[in-house]
């Protein structure tokens, strides 16, 4: 069992020198990946599979590192002018894969392109909106304004990124996705990609950053766990993702298999729709409509919290494959909550939360989660079902694909939904997942229940406008242990992302979920 989180590599077998031949024979990687890129267009929808398959073709101004912080990727540094004027210096010598020069207008048309991408379900524009003027000092130095002071401008343009302005300015979606207007700077460049199937791409060998160790890399998308475990123990691909947990002791044991491990900035939670005075799913034991929604009452809130056994759920369904999550951030990253411990099972506390709130006879509800999205998620939204009907409640499961669940839930189709959401830096995750929706400020942009607490997202703002960073993750961990306080969300784990390749690669995990050549070298 894991009890902490910290990175961990398992190497199962002796280790072996790699020889000349074998390091030229491993130049064609493989990756066999349930993470399933739907577009090209690296500014239509902001999500893992997407991220994970874009940054080998494209770049960003700064990138994340392994601690949630920032490092230089396209801009060599940065600094703030004033209060609400950053300035950033480019990288000299970096071309695109058309062969054209990389610079500061570049910079500025895809800044524009963002917020003007038509139908996109989850805007970039988020990362973008604090500035209010973007302007040109020589063709490697750029004056960024904000509306208002925003310390984490290098972090937002982590997200962001960039193409040739000519691109920039007259590609549609679709041309992306036809491959014709998919130029990046990125260490590789696109060769195919077929949609639900495959991306293929080769080095670039004018990259201007360290040479990429494989000569063409295939992403191949195989949603089936055991059908992605069957083709890395065939040969099919070089290296997996999501490595079934029930197979984790079989490869453990495999000494053809290296494991590697490491924390992932991710939460599994439960969303409540507290925002509406009626909900669909919640009624009457009977079934009968109900005069209010018990899920507005933040007791009802903690109760429901605090009926989950966390650690059942972690060691038997996860298999140790995560820890208890106490918040929405990741532990040990700035801003998240030094002092916030996942709720225990506590089922006389919540039981007499539910009387104090009035709802001692309980309701009916409907949980409502993904089937084949995430490990174990049916298994763990019945765990969680079972844990309510302790409660007193009368609890019905709904799993759902993936692909007709998302869709639903931004729709606010459901009263309480099971799923998982990445955050990078905390700020920015308690701004889309916590924050009251507020497109001018870009905040609830994950927000699908609707949560709201003007109060909390006040000193949220107060916050993300604070200059000296020290200060500023001291604010961000009281708003989160107010978002908590508030049961905004109820959190159940952080998990542990398992890769499995052949013996001779090395996988470095990140805490973004990631899985893509970048991450892995010959050993």
């Amino acid at each position: 069992m894991r009890t902490a989180i910290k990175w961990s590599r398992a190497l199962v077998g002796s280790l072996m020198l790699v020889s000349v031949g074998a390091v030229a024979l491993a130049q064609n990687l493989t990756l066999g990946t349930k993470l399933e890129v739907n577009t090209l267009d690296p500014h239509f929808f902001n999500a893992f599979a997407t991220g994970s398959s874009h940054e080998m073709l494209y770049e960003q101004l700064t990138a994340f590192d392994n601690s949630g912080g920032v490092k230089p990727r396209l801009a060599l540094s940065w600094r703030t002018v004033d209060p609400t004027t950053w300035e950033f210096k480019l990288r000299p010598g970096v071309k695109f894969h058309d062969g054209s020069p990389f610079g500061a207008d570049d910079v500025l048309a895809t800044l524009e392109r963002i917020p003007n991408v038509p139908n996109t379900p989850n805007s970039f524009a988020q990362f973008t909106r604090s500035i209010v003027r973007a302007s040109k000092v020589d063709d490697l130095t750029l004056r960024f304004v904000t509306r208002d002071p925003n310390p984490t401008l290098p972090l937002d343009l982590a997200s962001v990124f960039i193409v040739p302005a000519r691109i920039a300015r007259s590609a549609s979606t679709a041309d992306f996705n036809s491959g014709k207007a998919a130029i990046g700077t990125g260490a590789y460049k696109l060769t195919e990609w077929v949609n639900g199937d495959k991306l293929v791409a080769t080095r670039n060998d004018a990259y201007w950053g360290s040479r990429a160790p494989w000569a063409s890399v295939t992403e191949k998308v195989i949603g089936k766990d055991a059908a992605r475990l069957a083709a890395l123990l065939s040969g099919q691909v070089d290296a997996i993702d999501e490595v079934p947990i029930a197979d984790m002791p079989r490869l453990k044991t495999d000494a053809r298999f290296t494991i590697a491990s490491g924390p992932m900035a991710l939460v599994q939670y439960i969303a409540l729709d507290s925002a509406r005075d009626s909900s669909p799913f919640v009624t009457a034991k009977d079934g009968s409509a109900l005069a209010k929604n018990p899920l507005k009452d933040a007791r009802v809130r903690k109760a429901l919290s605090l009926a989950i056994p966390r650690a059942l759920i972690v060691d038997r369904l996860m298999e140790g494959t995560a820890v208890a999550a106490a918040g929405p951030t990741l532990p040990g990253m700035p801003g998240s909550s030094t002092t916030l411990k996942p709720d225990p099972l506590d089922l006389p506390r919540a039981q007499a939360l539910l009387k104090e709130a009035g709802w001692a006879d309980g309701f009916k509800i409907t949980l409502h989660a993904t089937n084949d999205r995430y490990p174990a998620d049916a298994n763990i939204a019945q765990a969680v079902a079972q844990a309510w009907t302790r409660l007193g409640l009368v609890v019905a499961v709904d799993g759902l694909p993936g692909s007709v669940f998302f869709t639903r839930a931004t729709k606010q189709d459901f009263s309480a939904f099971s799923a998982q959401f990445g955050i990078e830096e905390v700020g920015a995750g308690l701004r889309a997942l916590l924050g009251g929706v507020d497109k001018e400020r870009g905040f609830g942009t994950a927000n699908r229940v609707r949560y709201s607490n003007p109060g909390i997202d006040a000193k949220l703002v107060e916050a993300l406008a604070t200059l000296d960073l020290g200060e500023r993750a001291r604010k961000l961990e009281r708003v989160s242990e107010a978002y908590m306080a508030d049961q905004g969300l109820i959190p159940l784990f952080h998990p542990i992302g398992d890769f499995a390749s052949r013996k001779g690669l090395l996988v470095e995990p990140r805490p973004q979920r990631r899985f893509n050549a970048l991450m892995i070298r010959p050993q």
